[in-house]
């Protein structure tokens, strides 16, 4: 991977000029940038409709329909959960993620016909989810406590001058659950938007990149991308992912995130669902 070295010239010259009596500029470092990005798009709860389409080769691709929530309960632990709405046989099958507020994670994954939730182990995280170029990791929202940030020199990605960002695993637990040695994050230097992330390997080869486009404002104006595309460059892979409908700052009851919800998803669930689904089917991205 090609390193580019920080920008810390920059930071002696406006220096200089201060001193000189010349009008200072102000400096984001990496941590900056990403509390910048969170501070633009982050929201208490969000629950989303999701398409996810996987291309695999000479294979017809593979379509799913995905109902997608995030929130923090009242002990300020984050929860997530991810669940299969089609196709028919694949229905139900459901990711739960329970992150304390002290760190601690635990995901577990439904599948209705092998019975109730099993606990996903640390090493199984980096695994594929449902055969997509997402691993459960990914499926998860940035954490910034797990990662260290380092500024790299700015770069343009398709015309848009963007902040680069090294972003390394805090530990070798972080690593070993990741699978990534290092990723690069590309923000849009005026808007805050994550417009490119690339992941690397311990050998510092490129093993996929995630590109987003189109973000539009959602219900409360904060904007998301409505198309997202991570490619695989070892297995020359690649899953696009339509966001259909958004809904921010309005919680769901707290049943929702829970072992026992997954296996019994009722008419107040499919209800909420029906909602959100548009009645006019997207075109596959």
């Amino acid at each position: 991977m090609r390193r580019i070295r920080p920008l810390l010239a920059l930071v002696v010259l406006g220096a200089g000029l201060f001193t000189a009596g010349f009008k200072t500029v102000n400096y984001l470092d990496g941590n900056e940038v990403m509390a910048k990005v969170k501070e633009t798009h982050g929201a208490d709860a969000e629950i989303d409709i999701v398409k996810l389409v996987t291309v695999t080769g000479a294979n017809d691709p593979v379509t799913r329909i995905l109902f997608s929530a995030v929130q923090k309960n009242a002990q300020g632990n984050l929860c997530y959960m991810l669940r299969v709405l089609s196709p028919e046989d694949e229905k139900g099958v459901s990711l739960l993620v329970l992150e304390k507020d002290g760190g601690d994670v635990d995901q577990y994954l439904y599948i209705p016909a092998l019975g109730p939730p099993k606990k996903i182990t640390a090493e199984g995280r980096s695994g594929s989810f449902m055969g997509s170029d997402f691993t459960y990791e990914d499926m998860r929202k940035e954490k910034p406590g797990e990662w260290t940030y380092s500024r790299l020199e700015d770069e343009k990605i398709e015309g848009t001058d963007c902040y680069v960002i090294l972003s390394d695993p805090a530990n070798k637990e972080r690593e070993k659950i990741t699978g990534y040695t290092d990723r690069l994050v590309y923000v849009d230097k005026v808007t805050y938007d994550i417009r490119r992330i690339q992941f690397y390997d311990s050998k510092h080869k490129l093993i996929k990149e995630f590109d987003a486009y189109d973000y539009e404002k959602t219900n409360n104006s904060t904007e998301r991308p409505k198309r997202g595309e991570m490619k695989n460059e070892t297995k020359k892979t690649n899953t696009v992912m339509a966001l259909l409908n958004s809904r921010l700052n309005q919680p769901l009851d707290e049943k929702f995130f829970t072992l026992d919800n997954l296996q019994h998803w009722g008419p107040d669930q499919d209800k909420l669902v029906n909602d959100l689904v548009p009645k006019t089917p997207a075109k596959t991205p």
